[in-house]
């Protein structure tokens, strides 16, 4: 590549163009990416930007107070640093869960496409270390307000044939233009500059090597403290870039500066639109996909290293193609703010809420501090006339002489002072109450306090239900963030998997492989997550609701042993499915029995011995010279594994037997129970059948009772109406004395 950078200083009146940029080869295209890169971070400066992250950055590291005290101890309970760890935890907790959709109509080729596509995205987080990538993302959200994430394909990574990678840009080294554009995607420039070695600089772009030099003074203006703040030696906040022209000035007239290997440059890379169309004098077409152009430029423009198409394209694959792919007309840049606001592009961070009450919190732990240490170093009254030298006054026992007797009345400890202790007790535990109320994990903390633990597994996911509808927003923004990060990894896919890799899925608990080709996968589809899927999830709630839903055959036994986490649960699974002959196919499997005989046995241990009758009667049931093919047929079985195949099958035979013989019991049993059923119900329709039958014999002896009771009344009234019928007479009389008739004796009854 030619050295761009041996033309004179810019002149101030660029020629007026549509573009941003000038073309690509004219001599003033690193100036003006400078001149853009000032007016950035100009305007960053106007916002306070870099003082402020500086502060959050000393707020993290515990380093609250601006300088120490020797007359007081200074107390600080960095309840920031807690609620930004809990935040990034709760966060991050698990994996995002991705689905992936076709854009248009989707037959069966597709489909496939779009499953690898979605195996190979969480391969690739897995095996890329992206969750932890996530982490820090989100920490530099909650520190400094917003996080910007670049997605590149890096061609050194993977033993040379390439990944890609997710990389983190501090605020301090990105920048937009227009300087209040809100949206990444919508900027007319993107700016990611950084510092980089002189050695590295020249061992990355050798063409222009001899023309490299430092740049500490640029490095200087960026305003980046936070290594002074780590090593204690914050200095005065510099500024950033005055002018570009005094940038420039300093860069080619700068005299007595160290050009060293181990000094540092800045590098600054400019993403930017331009529209400049080229033509055969038939047809025209955009000169840069997508109409996006990377410039990257060293030395205050002096060197232009690169001026190239989009970097996220491949120049290889076609057009019609490279279209469907997402990064064809978008910057690899998300930038995502922690609290949204509307006004300022750097969003917000929770810190900016917080910190007065982590300031007062910290001042009045101080404070108590204070007194308590004032209180421990009690003051001991001792006249100057007692005739004991204060000397004599320590903590070990001993004897002191005082003068006289009214004197060493006067020796004595000083009465304590009335300090309000519950005041600043109470003090302390509202700064803390309001902070939570704040930071919106009031409720968390409440249900952690001694005393008010939280153990019902109900309650606790209640809490964490809770806890994610007071983090709503973040959660829409972090899930944005995770989203085009995922769409920006397969469109790099698509663009440069140029040759076959492996990559490994789970189906069922088993671990599988397959081999994909990115530009074989090009299809216009768009990749999303599932809003709250990182979050943290009660693992006991998971597991009782699990067990409640297998008791109900709701869900099967893997299932159930995948939610408890069993250990080798998969083991566990197999030797079920297998059954009683489990360990014994184990071993003719190791013995080289031909698989499909195998699986017959697998299978035909779970038919009933009578469906297996009828079934080989129909011929459902296949032979053994059916079941295995020619090759395993004419197999030959290694004399010294004849005995142990033969033992081997005369256990087969064995448990065979035993499994007929049981089942044989199975159905005498079962015959036994409707033997004796049936008799039972015998018995029941007898005794039924003896009880009608006495009934019926007490309603006959009843009837003719009364048939009796009626003849005898019909003759009583007979006799009455002949009127003296001895016979009738006595009999009557007898009747009514009744069976007793006692002779001789006479009544006294008047």
């Amino acid at each position: 590549m030619d050295l761009k950078g041996t033309a004179p200083a810019p002149d101030k009146h660029l020629q007026l163009t549509s573009e941003l940029l000038p073309a690509e080869g004219d001599l003033q295209v690193g100036y003006r990416v400078f001149e853009l890169l000032e007016k950035v971070i100009s305007f960053k400066n106007e916002l306070g930007l870099a003082a402020k992250w500086n502060r959050h950055y000393e707020l993290s590291k515990n380093k609250h107070w601006k300088q120490d005290s020797k007359k007081a101890t200074l107390i600080t309970a960095n309840l920031l640093f807690a609620h930004r760890s809990r935040t990034v935890n709760t966060l991050t907790d698990n994996n995002p869960t991705f689905n992936i959709q076709h854009i248009g109509e989707t037959d069966e080729t597709k489909e496939e496409i779009l499953l690898n596509l979605l195996r190979t995205s969480e391969f690739w987080w897995g095996d890329q270390e992206q969750q932890g990538v996530l982490e820090q993302s989100i920490q530099n959200g909650e520190t400094y307000g917003c996080t910007i994430e670049k997605v590149i394909f890096n061609e050194e990574l993977e033993y040379g044939i390439g990944e890609v990678e997710t990389v983190l840009v501090p605020g301090y080294h990105f920048g937009m233009y227009p300087v209040k554009c809100m949206d990444v995607q919508k900027a007319e420039a993107v700016f990611h500059f950084w510092p980089m070695s002189v050695r590295e600089a020249r061992r990355r772009w050798p063409e222009v090597a001899e023309h490299i030099t430092s740049d500490k003074q640029l490095l200087d203006e960026l305003g980046d403290e936070r290594i002074e703040v780590s090593a204690n030696t914050r200095g005065k906040l510099k500024g950033y870039f005055s002018t570009i022209s005094g940038v420039v000035k300093n860069m080619l007239n700068v005299t007595g500066e160290s050009h060293g290997e181990d000094d540092e440059l800045l590098v600054v890379e400019c993403w930017a639109k331009d529209y400049t169309r080229e033509t055969d004098g038939v047809k025209s077409w955009d000169k840069y996909p997508g109409n996006i152009r990377c410039v990257t430029t060293l030395n205050g423009g002096k060197i232009v290293c690169s001026d190239r198409p989009n970097p996220s394209i491949n120049p290889n694959l076609p057009p019609r193609e490279a279209r469907n792919t997402y990064l064809f007309d978008k910057y690899p840049f998300s930038f995502t703010q922690s609290v949204t606001d509307t006004a300022n592009p750097w969003g917000m961070s929770d810190y900016e809420q917080l910190q007065g009450l982590q300031i007062e919190l910290n001042k009045t732990l101080s404070q108590f501090t204070l007194i308590k240490d004032k209180l421990s170093r009690l003051k001991i009254k001792n006249p100057q006339d007692s005739g004991v030298d204060n000397s004599e006054f320590t903590n070990a026992p001993g004897i002191i002489n005082p003068a006289n007797a009214m004197v060493s009345e006067a020796i004595k400890y000083m009465d304590l002072p009335n300090v309000p202790f519950q005041d600043l007790s109470a003090a302390l535990g509202i700064y803390k109450d309001f902070f939570y109320l704040v930071a919106g994990t009031f409720e968390l903390e409440q249900a952690q306090t001694p005393g008010r633990e939280v153990i019902a597994y109900k309650a606790i996911a209640t809490l964490l239900e809770r806890a994610a509808t007071m983090m709503r927003g973040k959660i829409r923004s972090y899930s944005k963030m995770i989203r085009m990060r995922g769409r920006m990894y397969l469109s790099h896919v698509m663009n440069w998997y140029t040759t076959e890799r492996w990559i490994s899925y789970e189906i069922e608990g088993e671990e599988m492989t397959t081999a994909i080709r990115g530009t074989k996968m090009v299809i216009p589809s768009k990749l999303n997550v599932i809003s709250g899927s990182t979050l943290p999830r009660s693992k006991i709630a998971e597991r009782e609701e699990a067990m409640e839903l297998y008791g109900q055959q709701a869900i099967d036994n893997q299932e159930l042993l995948k939610k408890l986490e069993w250990p080798n649960w998969r083991e566990v699974i197999k030797r079920m499915q297998l059954g009683p002959l489990g360990d014994l196919l184990e071993k003719l499997e190791k013995i080289g029995t031909p698989p499909p005989l195998i699986e017959f046995m697998a299978e035909a241990q779970q038919i009933d011995m009578k469906d297996f009758d009828f079934m080989l009667e129909r011929g459902q049931i296949p032979t053994i010279q059916q079941l295995l093919t020619p090759e395993d047929m004419q197999q030959q079985i290694p004399p010294t594994d004849q005995a142990e195949v033969e033992k081997t099958m005369a256990e087969v035979q064995k448990i065979f037997a035993e499994i007929a013989l049981t089942q044989e019991k199975a159905r005498t049993e079962q015959v036994e129970q409707a033997v004796k059923l049936a008799g039972v119900e015998f018995d029941q329709e007898k005794l039924r059948i003896e009880k009608a039958k006495v009934a019926g014999d007490i309603r006959a002896t009843e009837e003719e009772l009364k048939l009796k009771e009626k003849d005898i009344d019909t003759t009583l009234e007979a006799a009455k109406i002949k009127g003296g019928n001895g016979d009738a007479t006595k009999t009557a009389k007898k009747r009514e004395q009744g069976p007793h008739i006692e002779k001789g004796l006479k009544s006294d009854n008047e």
